[in-house]
């Protein structure tokens, strides 16, 4: 059921590409997190699931899992174009007063929805998830090349925060539009992109140490590890030169 015609409280954007062997328990775990959870169970919460075109049955699966949620959308955003494109998709579907997406592999666990929404409430504008990235990875060479794409991040765009790559991060509704309406990187570099336009339309990051974060196998990086730091690297010089050109500095 579209929810665009209810008061949202919280919308949570879900990418879930080729995820047909995990996004239907973690959608049942989202469902029964949010029936126990004493503040959350009491919100007009919507479930966005956005999967790009594969030939395994993500599709079949969320779909099977829709009666769970009382407000669901599905977005078929066609051919696979980039993990970016497919959270902007949702994160503009969305109709919640705060929007959040995170991971379909539950890296991080669900309990911190309720942490980042309190936050919102506060008054915090963007909550990311950040990862303490020399201790939670196991490879020694996932390590370094997440430790050392974090301090090239900091170096380029000046936003001191120890993790730009976590796949949890909430925005109010107002900075969530003006962020992803104006994404242009549609890889896995779009995180950087969104904390640059935020960062130069002077909208505050709050940043969530995320103690219990762990690494899933087969997770949302890792499969094509070298692809992604190449395509990361080129999208981080792109930011550079979009930030010396004054670019993301935006009207709404």
């Amino acid at each position: 059921m579209s929810a665009k015609n209810n008061v949202i409280d919280l919308s949570i954007v879900i990418p879930a590409y080729s995820e047909e062997k995990r996004i239907g328990s973690t959608l049942e775990a989202v469902a029964d997190y949010l029936t126990k959870d004493n503040t959350l169970n009491k919100l007009a919460i919507e479930i966005i699931v956005v999967s790009a075109d594969s030939e395994d049955k993500t599709k079949d699966v969320v779909l099977s899992k829709k009666h769970l949620f009382e407000h669901f959308i599905f977005v078929a955003p066609g051919p696979k174009v980039g993990k970016g494109r497919d959270v902007k998709e949702g994160m503009l579907a969305a109709s919640g007063k705060a929007i959040m997406f995170m991971d379909a592999d539950r890296a991080t666990p669900l309990r911190h929805i309720n942490e980042f929404y309190s936050l919102f409430l506060q008054g915090k504008e963007i909550i990311i998830g950040t990862r303490k990235l020399v201790s939670h990875h196991p490879n020694i060479f996932r390590r370094f090349v997440s430790v050392m794409g974090n301090l090239l991040f900091r170096i380029v765009v000046g936003i001191w925060v120890t993790d730009s790559q976590c796949g949890f991060k909430l925005f109010s509704n107002r900075a969530s539009q003006l962020c992803f309406g104006n994404l242009s990187i549609m890889g896995w570099g779009f995180d950087m992109e969104i904390l640059s336009i935020a960062h130069a339309n002077k909208i505050p990051i709050t940043a969530v140490p995320l103690n219990d974060w762990h690494d899933v196998p087969g997770g949302t990086f890792e499969i094509k590890l070298l692809r992604n730091i190449i395509s990361s690297l080129s999208d981080l010089w792109r930011i550079f030169v979009n930030r010396l050109f004054n670019n993301y500095k935006l009207k709404e």
